[in-house]
């Protein structure tokens, strides 16, 4: 029996996790740690609070943290510090010395005031930080083991969050890492690498004791937990399960199978490190399709582990799975058409219906040359085991042939005995696991598939069937094409000649198309068919269209059109898909568009096909989502972001971010960056500011088309800037087109940060320093890359031939006010002040749907530079101004409330409605009750952080509130309170 008390002081500095054992415990021998121990001893330590009392500690220093408790006998320690997350180590006067990580300082004390102690520690710190950022790749050099990331850069965290744990006032941060469990104050803790304690899974075991809550317990202390909810409790009892399976696992086996590249991906959907098998289908899985394939039952798939099943992988099994999943599915998925491909992210219904059909309906297999001849398939198995081919085996029991079949030669009456004869021992090692499966699976009906390969004829009308693209890759035919019936039969044709190939899908997808569609089918197209559409909101009265796909380019003819439209998937607005509708939503031009698929066989591939075609992150600049002027969207969103809210950050693209919150940023933004908003209370400008040059730097091909084509940028040596210029221009237009804009649009942005440069020290020279490494994608140690980028920015307009700032903004500082703007305006045009006359400076969108009076006192200057294509600043009379001041003068309170039309859109095709609310507008913030009577707002925000603009526009970055007055006057009277209340309104 033990003690464990637990006393709580502060949810940011420490969590007293200590344990008294019945017996003395020695850290340097346990297995808890993976990593031996570099030193350990006692120091002395300021506590949290920052009092000059010291506390004494027992500190403990591997390769990996630096962790100190309570005393030397504890298991779990007050604080672990990552060792990469430590900046520095510093001697503080004689004794003391400082541990300095990105957030916080830590202060020691050597014992006895011992300065040889002191230097002993700081020396041995330094190495062992030195020695650990060296192992690393650079590109992984903020990443540590808690953090989630291994030396691979493969993320090991299964789950993480926020628990309440017993005996404590608020909640922790627990993050499920590889074989460990870590104890966080909070998030922020978590991505700064300072944490609370670890715990060891090998020596813990997890049990659900309550609707929410559970234990965690090891032979040392028991952790209770409790959950938001049931739901919660089960995920985090099963993952921390997981957890204790991995701590108690070997990775000898899997080590081994994964020695061959194709076994590093799951034989059925494509996962990557796959840790389970099938010993008689010999394919290797992952966790889902693993769990499918138990459900089978051991008739059809003998399911194991290659981490706890030890025992079962003999070495003859392990060489069976040598020959890799690749060859296997040479068999398994020879005519599997890639529409019924099963995908890491599949559902578990789908990935349940592909498995079935794969390996109990044989849907997908090879079919041997004997298959249906039951004597001659346990002929040539007789025969197939005296060779070491075990793929021929494998092709002829699965097709038929019986493991157990009569050889006719008493002495060795078995294929196992005649294998075992000749000395085969991956033979036997494959006939001992299928004893009794192959029979069971060949006996299930066959295919639904129709393969004609030669001699075909088509007549138009007799059918009416959807054409999906050619690929590569089936075993019998080098080109291949498929054909989609209504009913959802698949018919399949295959060709040695790709030019025959290409003149069958001509022919085949002109007679399917009316007359009016040809353009469909004269061009390059991947996909062509007939789909049920909806425009709008409504999806009711379907109507029908043609659609023909090819890369990032979407044709169609929608019902009554007399032309073919031309969509560029990649400068799309929204592509969602709705799963359980079988259909799919594009949002293009101000239009919704939802596709219907009618769960056809064949709109996988068309989901698949639109989904690469939008847009991939990992691609080229040209392959990236895009904006309506080809700059891709993520550039564009940081750039824009920096504009609005980074011009006057000192040091800007100079410093750096917090590196988890950028990658995790630049994950989010390579995924689908459409659904990626940035905004300035949740976004760090210089962590945008890294995202954009990391994705910059990592690019493939990079803004300049490849290392080749980035070389005449390099080389040129001119003395003269007017030649400079020219050849400058001339590298321009040979750019592609979508690397012409990005340049341009980066180049575009620097200009306007080095306008700012009094206040953000970024001048054209230092912008190039840091901007050339990153656009020519160099390590930095040619200069050139740096006078080519300061080169564009000071030549700017003559190079991109772009129009310089509109007079007068021009000719006005940085500082200029928007009163001060009018002012100009007015005086340049000639324009007369009038009794009754009120101008303002309004920052209108091109459809005029909305528009924001600016307050006098905002600088003009950071607006225009953050505007987008769809902004612009107009100077003209507000119309509203005299009866809002008419309004303010006859007030004695500056406040209002009333009840008001409310709506706050949610969801990205607009759907909000409107309801009413109470809406109280006071001192320094704006309410809304649900209710007169309610006593807590529903919403809340300040006074300061709004932009009120006068109509309305769909699509504004998220919280946007609309309020809906009865009349003008009532409008009046709101505006006249935000004016009154705002002293000025920050962007």
């Amino acid at each position: 029996q033990m003690t464990v008390p637990i006393s709580y002081s502060n949810p940011v500095n420490s969590i007293d996790l200590a344990c008294t054992l019945s017996r003395s415990y020695d850290l340097g021998d346990s297995d808890l740690h993976h990593t031996p121990v570099i030193k350990m001893g006692w120091l002395d330590k300021t506590p949290p609070q920052g009092s000059l009392i010291f506390q004494k500690r027992w500190v403990m220093l591997d390769a990996q943290y630096l962790r100190y408790f309570q005393n030397e006998k504890e298991v779990y320690s007050k604080r672990i510090i990552d060792i990469l997350s430590v900046t520095e180590v510093l001697n503080v006067g004689e004794q003391k010395f400082e541990v300095v990580t990105r957030n916080r300082t830590f202060l020691f004390r050597a014992e006895n005031n011992s300065k040889s102690v002191r230097e002993e520690w700081v020396s041995v710190l330094k190495e062992t930080i030195q020695q650990r950022r060296s192992s690393m790749e650079m590109s992984l050099m903020n990443f540590s083991f808690t953090s989630g990331q291994h030396d691979s850069g493969v993320s090991l965290i299964s789950k993480q969050g926020y628990l309440e744990m017993n005996g404590l006032r608020s909640k922790v941060y627990v993050v499920i890492c590889a074989d460990r469990v870590f104890l966080y104050g909070n998030a922020e803790e978590h991505s700064q690498g300072v944490g609370i304690t670890y715990i060891e899974m090998n020596v813990g075991t997890v049990k659900s004791t309550d609707k929410r809550s559970f234990n965690l317990t090891t032979f040392y202390r028991t952790f209770s937990f409790l959950a938001e909810s049931a739901q919660q409790r089960d995920q985090w009892v099963e993952a921390l399960q997981d957890c204790v399976s991995r701590s108690l696992s070997s990775d000898v086996v899997a080590q081994k199978i994964w020695a061959v590249e194709a076994n590093q991906r799951c034989a059925d959907c494509g996962a990557p490190h796959p840790d389970w098998a099938s010993v008689n289908l010999c394919v290797v899985l992952c966790k889902c399709c693993a769990g499918v394939h138990r459900g089978l039952g051991q008739s059809v798939s003998k399911v194991r582990s290659l981490r706890m099943d030890e025992k079962v992988w003999t070495d003859n099994l392990i060489q069976v799975f040598l020959l890799g999943n690749n060859m296997v599915n040479l068999f398994w998925a020879a005519n599997m058409p890639p529409s019924e491909a099963l995908h890491p992210s599949s559902d578990s219904e789908k990935r349940q219906r592909f498995v079935s059909a794969k390996y109990c309906q044989g849907k997908y297999r090879r079919y041997h040359a004997l298959f249906g001849q039951q004597e001659a398939l346990n002929k040539a198995l007789c025969s197939t085991v005296q060779t070491d081919d075990v793929l021929e085996t494998l092709s002829l029991v699965f097709c038929g042939a019986d493991v157990n079949c009569y050889t006719g030669d008493p002495e060795l009456p078995s294929p196992v005995s005649m294998a075992q004869h000749y000395g085969q021992i991956l033979q036997v090692e494959f006939l001992t696991h299928n004893h009794n499966t192959g029979r069971s699976l060949i006996n299930q009906p066959s295919a639904p598939f129709i393969y004609i390969f030669s001699g075909c004829i088509y007549r138009s009308g007799t059918m009416h069937l959807f054409l999906a693209t050619p690929h590569l890759g089936h075993v019998l035919y080098a080109h291949s094409f498929e054909l989609y019936h209504d009913s959802g039969r698949v018919y399949l044709f295959g060709e040695d000649s790709s030019d025959k190939v290409k003149g069958w899908i001509k022919a085949i997808a002109k007679a399917l198309v009316p007359s009016a569609a040809e353009d469909l089918v004269c061009w390059p197209f991947e996909r062509v068919g007939r789909f049920r559409y909806t425009e709008g909101q409504s999806h009711h009265s379907p109507l029908l269209g043609w659609f023909s796909l090819g890369g990032s380019r979407l044709l169609l003819l929608l019902h009554g059109a007399d032309r073919v439209e031309n969509i560029d998937l990649r400068k799309i607005k929204e592509l969602s898909m709705e799963q359980e509708a079988g259909a799919v939503v594009l949002v293009d031009g101000g239009r919704s568009l939802r596709v219907e698929g009618d769960r056809r066989p064949d709109f996988q591939g068309w989901l698949s096909g639109l989904q690469q075609g939008s847009g991939r992150g990992d691609g080229p600049l040209d392959k990236q989502q895009l904006t309506d002027t080809d700059v891709p969207v993520i550039v564009d969103r940081c750039m824009s972001f920096i504009t609005q809210h980074g011009l006057k950050s000192e040091g800007i693209y100079r410093r750096c971010g917090v590196n988890s919150k950028i990658t995790a940023l630049l994950f989010f933004l390579r995924h689908d960056p459409r659904k990626v908003r940035l905004s300035e209370g949740e976004r760090q400008v210089d962590d945008v500011a890294n995202v954009l040059k990391r994705f910059l730097r990592e690019v493939g091909e990079g803004v300049f088309n490849g290392h080749q084509a980035s070389l005449p940028w390099l080389h040129t040596t001119s003395d003269e800037m007017s030649e400079r210029v020219s050849q400058y221009q001339a590298l321009l237009h040979s750019l592609p087109r979508v690397n012409r804009a990005t340049l341009g649009a980066v180049i575009n942005h620097l200009y306007c940060v080095q306008c700012f440069a009094d206040e953000n020290q970024m001048n054209m020279h230092n912008l190039a320093i840091v901007f050339g490494p990153t656009l020519f994608q160099m390590d930095g140690t040619d200069n050139s890359a740096g006078q080519v980028v300061e080169d564009l920015i000071q030549n700017y307009q003559d190079i991109f031939n772009v129009t310089p700032l509109p007079a007068p903004l021009s000719q006005i500082s940085q500082e200029v006010s928007a009163e001060e703007l009018v002012c100009k305006v007015l005086r340049r045009r000639n324009i007369p002040p009038q009794q009754g006359d009120y101008w303002s400076c309004f920052l209108v969108d091109n459809n005029q749907e909305i528009e924001r009076p600016l307050h006098y006192q905002e600088q003009v200057l950071t607006i225009y530079f953050s505007l987008g294509k769809d902004c612009h600043l107009v100077v003209k009379k507000n119309c509203y101004m005299e009866a809002i001041l008419t309004n303010i003068a006859g007030r004695v309170d500056v406040s209002r409330n009333g009840l008001i039309k409310f709506c706050e859109e949610k969801g990205q095709r607009g759907k909000g409605t409107f309801s009413r609310r109470l809406c109280v507008l006071s001192g320094l913030s704006l309410r809304l009750y649900k209710e007169v009577k309610s006593s807590q707002p529903e919403r809340e925000c300040s006074v300061h952080a709004l932009k009120v603009y006068c109509g309305i526009k769909r699509k504004l970055q998220p919280p946007s509130w609309y309020l809906c007055c009865e009349s003008k006057n009532e409008l009046i009277e709101w505006l006249a309170t935000f004016m009154s209340l705002q002293v000025i309104i920050f962007l």
